[in-house]
C-alpha cells in the first residue's frame, strides 16, 4: 500500500472517531470481523482490501477521490454521487458475475473439447488397428496365393522334364506294315476264340449244325 493511500486511510479513520464512531464499527462497516485488521492495514502490515474500499464508500460515504489522491471532501454530501458511485459499483458486480460465469464456461467448453480429443485418438487408433489387420490379411492372401503359383510352377516343370525324359525310340512313327501286322494279330486271336467256343458246345448241337 502507498505511503499517500496509508496517510489518507489514517485521516479518514481519525475523522470518523471524532465524529462519534467506534474503531469496532469502522471495521465492521469496513467488512472486518476484528480490529487487529484494521490496524494492520493502517500500520502498513497488511494491504486493505478491494471489498474493504467499496465498503467504505457505501456505508461510510467516503470519498474515493480523497482516499486515493488527497483531493477534494473527504465524505461524500451529495446523494446523487454517492447514488452514481452505487451504480458503478454494482455494475463492477455484475461484470465481475459476468466474468466467473465466462470462466466457468469456458471451462466446460474446454472440458468438451478435451473429451472430443480423446475421443479423437481413440478412433484413430482403433483405425491404425483395423488398417494394420487388414494389410495383415491382405499380406496372407498375397502369400497363399504366391505358393499355389509356385506350387503350380513346380507341376509344370515335373511334367514337362517327364516328357522330355521320354527317348524318340519309344515314340516311333506308325507304318502301314504295323498296322496289317496289327490287324492280322487281331483276326488270329478271333479265330482262337472261335475254336475255343466250338470245343465247348454239346457234340448233339454240333451234329445238328452239321
Amino acid at each position: 500500500m502507498s505511503v499517500e493511500l496509508k496517510q489518507n486511510l489514517s485521516a479518514i479513520l481519525r475523522a470518523l472517531e471524532e465524529r462519534g464512531m467506534k474503531t469496532t464499527n469502522i471495521a465492521k462497516s469496513m467488512g472486518y470481523t476484528t480490529t487487529s485488521q484494521l490496524h494492520s492495514i493502517v500500520d502498513g502490515d497488511s494491504l486493505v482490501s478491494t471489498r474493504a474500499i467499496i465498503n467504505m464508500i457505501e456505508n461510510l460515504s467516503v470519498s474515493p477521490t480523497y482516499l486515493f489522491l488527497g483531493k477534494g471532501a473527504m465524505f461524500l454530501t451529495d446523494e446523487d454521487e454517492i447514488e452514481e458511485l452505487r451504480k458503478k459499483i454494482h455494475e463492477l458486480e455484475h461484470n465481475h458475475s459476468e466474468a466467473v460465469k465466462t470462466v466457468y464456461s469456458l471451462y466446460g467448453i474446454i472440458q468438451k473439447l478435451e473429451k472430443r480429443n480423446a475421443d479423437l485418438i481413440d478412433l484413430t487408433s482403433a483405425a491404425i488397428k483395423y488398417h494394420k489387420g487388414q494389410q495383415e490379411d491382405k499380406t496372407d492372401n498375397e502369400t497363399s496365393n504366391q505358393v499355389a503359383d509356385k506350387s503350380k510352377d513346380i507341376f509344370n516343370k515335373k511334367l514337362q522334364d517327364t516328357f522330355k525324359s521320354i527317348t524318340p525310340a519309344v515314340i516311333e512313327p506308325i507304318t502301314i506294315g504295323d498296322v496289317e501286322k496289327y490287324l492280322e494279330e487281331e483276326a488270329a486271336k478271333e479265330e482262337e476264340k472261335e475254336k475255343a467256343k466250338e470245343k465247348k458246345r454239346p457234340s448233339s448241337l454240333k451234329e445238328s449244325k452239321k
